[in-house]
C-alpha cells in the first residue's frame, strides 16, 4: 500500500511524519502507530500546492496558507481587517510580513500579543531561514513563486480593545508586472477589492539607484487602481523596504526624503482623493542601529487602527409630480 503523505502526520512532538520522509521511531510508516490522519478545521479549507520543494520558494503545504474560498469563509466568520499588498519581484513583501509575525511572536511589540493563526505553519516556514536554527551565514526569506496563486496569511492578535483579526493578500510580484501590459485586469484582484488597508512596497535601495522605473511602475500601479475604485475609503501607505541596508545616516536620510517626496506624487496622481503617507521599515537589524524591525511597529498600528468615519453624501429626492410649493423650493434650493 501506498500512503498519500500528505494527508498524515504525527502525534509525537518534533517529528513531522510522513511530510518529512524520516520517522522519529525509525518505523515504516504504514507501521508506526503514532502516525495519524490531518485535521482540517470544521469552516476552513486550505490551499495545496503540489509544485516540488525549492530552498527559495514558499512551500505552501498544510496549514501553510489559505486560499480565496477559505479566507472568505474565516471572514465571514470572524470579520477581520484584510491588508492588500502591492509589491513588485523582490521587494521585501514575504520578508516583512514574516517579521511582523516574529516579533509578535516573541512579544516585542508593546499593547499587541499574538493569539494564533490558521497560517502558523506558513509562518514558520517563512520565517526558518532567517533564524539561527537554519545554519544559515546570513539572515533570509523565501519568495513567493510565479505560479503561485493568490492566497493569504492569518494573524489572531490580542489588543487593549479585544481580539483582532489580520488576513495578508500574498501574491507573485510577476503578477503585477503583468497588471503593467494589461491593466484592466486588475479588476480580477479580488483582494483589493476587499482589502480595508492597501500597501505600496518600494524597494527603497534601487529606488535610490535608479528612481525612474519603481517611481513609474508605482504611478502606473496606482493610476489603474484608482480608475477602477479599488482605492475608496482605504488606508493607503507607500511602504519603503530595506532600509537595513543603508550604509550610512546620510543615505537612510536621503531615502526618507525620497520617499516623502514620491508619496507626495502619488496623492497628487488622484487629484487629493486618496492620500498615501510613507513609512520606512527595516525588517533586518540596522548597521550601527540598536532597534530590530524598524518601523514594522508603527505600521501593525496603523493597519489595526479603526478607519476615520466618512459622511454620506444625501441627495434631495423631488416628488415626480410637483407642487406649487416644491417648485419654489427647487428655485430656491438651485440658488442656494
Amino acid at each position: 500500500m501506498i500512503m498519500d503523505v500528505n494527508a498524515y502526520g504525527c502525534s509525537l512532538p518534533g517529528c513531522n511524519g510522513p511530510m518529512s520522509g524520516v520517522c522519529i521511531n525509525g518505523l515504516n510508516f504504514e507501521e508506526c502507530p503514532d502516525v495519524v490522519a490531518n485535521l482540517v478545521a470544521d469552516d476552513i479549507s486550505v490551499s495545496v500546492d503540489d509544485s516540488p520543494r525549492s530552498s527559495d520558494l514558499v512551500s505552501t503545504r498544510g496549514l501553510s496558507s489559505l486560499d480565496a474560498l477559505s479566507c472568505d469563509s474565516l471572514l465571514r466568520a470572524r470579520g477581520g481587517i484584510v491588508v492588500g499588498v502591492v509589491a513588485g519581484p523582490e521587494v521585501g513583501k514575504t520578508t516583512m510580513i514574516a517579521t511582523m509575525y516574529e516579533m509578535l511572536h516573541r512579544g516585542h511589540i508593546p499593547d499587541v500579543q499574538f493569539a494564533g493563526s490558521e497560517t502558523l505553519r506558513g509562518y514558520e516556514e517563512r520565517c526558518h531561514l532567517a533564524r539561527v536554527a537554519s545554519n544559515g551565514l546570513i539572515p533570509n526569506t523565501p519568495r513567493t513563486p510565479t505560479s503561485a496563486k493568490l492566497s493569504f496569511t492569518h494573524l489572531r492578535l490580542a489588543t487593549t480593545e479585544g481580539i483582532k483579526e489580520i488576513i495578508f493578500s500574498d501574491r507573485s510580484g510577476e503578477h503585477f508586472d503583468n497588471v503593467l501590459d494589461n491593466p484592466a485586469s486588475i479588476v480580477e484582484f479580488s483582494e483589493l477589492a476587499r482589502a480595508d488597508v492597501i500597501l505600496l512596497l518600494v524597494d527603497i535601495e534601487h529606488f535610490l539607484k535608479a528612481p525612474h522605473l519603481p517611481t513609474s511602475r508605482l504611478r502606473r500601479l496606482l493610476m489603474t487602481m484608482d480608475q477602477q475604485s479599488l482605492l475608496t475609503r482605504k488606508t493607503v501607505r507607500l511602504v519603503g523596504t530595506k532600509a537595513d541596508l543603508a550604509k550610512s545616516k546620510e543615505d537612510l536620510k536621503a531615502a526618507r526624503v525620497s520617499l516623502r517626496d514620491l508619496a507626495s506624487d502619488l496623492t497628487s496622481r488622484t487629484n487629493g482623493r486618496v492620500e498615501i503617507t510613507p513609512l520606512l521599515i527595516a525588517a533586518r537589524r540596522r548597521d550601527g542601529a540598536t532597534e530590530i524591525a524598524e518601523g514594522l511597529k508603527e505600521l501593525l498600528f496603523e493597519i489595526l487602527k479603526d478607519p476615520a468615519p466618512f459622511a454620506a453624501e444625501q441627495v434631495f429626492a423631488w416628488p415626480v409630480h410637483l407642487t406649487e410649493m416644491d417648485k419654489l423650493m427647487h428655485v430656491y434650493r438651485s440658488k442656494k
